[in-house]
């Protein structure tokens, strides 16, 4: 059916028979149902995604869909560096070794005024919607200050496009991914996923929302002596004196688990290697058994050749081929790489399943 027809369907008076509202009821939901096919990727085009640069994904994977990328500012004894999620950046970051020095580094967000005016600058007229997914609040102030900016941005943005004749309404969500890291990436790469076939901006925001409780993000630490002093450094006692002692001594790998607002150790490994090993070896498991969303995310604090020489990277990369799986790796962000150390590692999926 044409536009104009659908126009006139819409616009026809109502008939008294109700054999006839019957089918013209049903001729417009057909029309809708046809637009939608027709025109796939409407909302993808109107909506602006933004993520901010604790996110582990590939830089060029995030140029190549547009996402909009928040910088954080990272501070590291007499240096002052932007993260802005450039992988060339990040890892000359690491090869220098800023991140072994980064105990008693400041990492600082936007503040709302900075976000509104960087969100304002990455608008277009064709934007209708923004859709933002935060690193989980309870470990930043990002969530707070992008929704103190988008408020203010909602208001101001309607009456620019009011005065230029555009009445349709520009929505805005911002979503707290309560998780970070590869986490983060996951929710992002189903967003994207969803938008391009063709799913409305306001039930992907729906979505993401449902999705946030299913993520699982694992981290292998590398270094526990930074891991405890810099936890300490920020009052985040879940890693006593005692606690670190012994797990060094006996060479003991927690990997920590994120999930749901939460995080806690999942299990303690003897060994780097192996506890490696175990954690992805356990999200094979869970590929096998089926994910909600067909992603894994994968990044490391260092060489990414490092994680590609590991046998149990291999049989993930097969078990998700096997399954229709699609597998991201990139270098974990300068912000997550002052948080957990250099050499960490971190996977992430979304799934129902218990882990354990």
């Amino acid at each position: 059916m044409s536009q104009q027809s659908l126009a006139n369907a819409y616009e026809s008076p109502l008939n008294v028979n109700t054999a006839a509202n019957d089918r013209r009821f049903a001729t417009l939901a057909e029309a809708v149902e046809a637009s939608i096919v027709e025109h796939p990727a409407t909302d993808r085009k109107r909506t602006l995604l933004v993520v901010d640069a604790a996110c582990d994904l590939p830089t060029e994977w995030l140029r190549q869909h547009n996402v909009c990328v928040l910088p954080i500012t990272v501070q590291v004894d007499d240096w002052t560096l932007i993260d802005s999620h450039d992988e060339f950046d990040t890892s000359e970051f690491f090869h220098k070794d800023l991140a072994a020095r980064g105990v008693r580094a400041a990492t600082v967000p936007l503040s709302p005024i900075e976000t509104r005016a960087y969100l304002q600058s990455h608008l277009e007229p064709h934007i209708d919607y923004v859709l933002q997914l935060t690193i989980t609040a309870s470990r930043s102030k990002i969530y707070l200050n992008s929704l103190a900016a988008m408020q203010a941005l909602t208001t101001s943005h309607n009456r620019v496009r009011r005065e230029l004749g555009n009445r349709d309404p520009f929505r805005t969500w911002v979503v707290d991914t309560e998780t970070g890291f590869t986490g983060q990436g996951v929710m992002v790469a189903e967003a994207i996923r969803q938008l391009d076939a063709g799913v409305p901006a306001p039930h992907v925001a729906a979505a993401m929302e449902r999705l946030r409780r299913q993520v699982h993000t694992l981290v292998v630490p590398k270094d526990l002596f930074y891991l405890y002093t810099r936890a300490r450094e920020k009052g985040d006692k879940s890693l006593s004196w005692l606690g670190y002692n012994v797990a060094q001594r006996l060479d003991i790998r927690p990997v920590i688990h994120a999930h749901a607002g939460h995080t806690g150790p999942l299990l303690k490994v003897r060994g780097h290697e192996e506890a490696l090993d175990r954690t992805i070896r356990l999200c094979i498991d869970q590929v096998k058994r089926g994910l909600t969303v067909p992603v894994v995310c994968l990044s490391y604090a260092g060489d990414l050749d490092d994680v590609r020489a590991l046998p149990a990277f291999s049989d993930l990369r097969v078990a998700c081929q096997w399954h229709g799986v699609q597998m991201i790796l990139s270098t974990m962000s300068m912000t997550g790489g002052l948080n957990v150390g250099a050499d960490a590692f971190s996977i992430a999926f979304a799934t129902q399943s218990v882990i354990a």
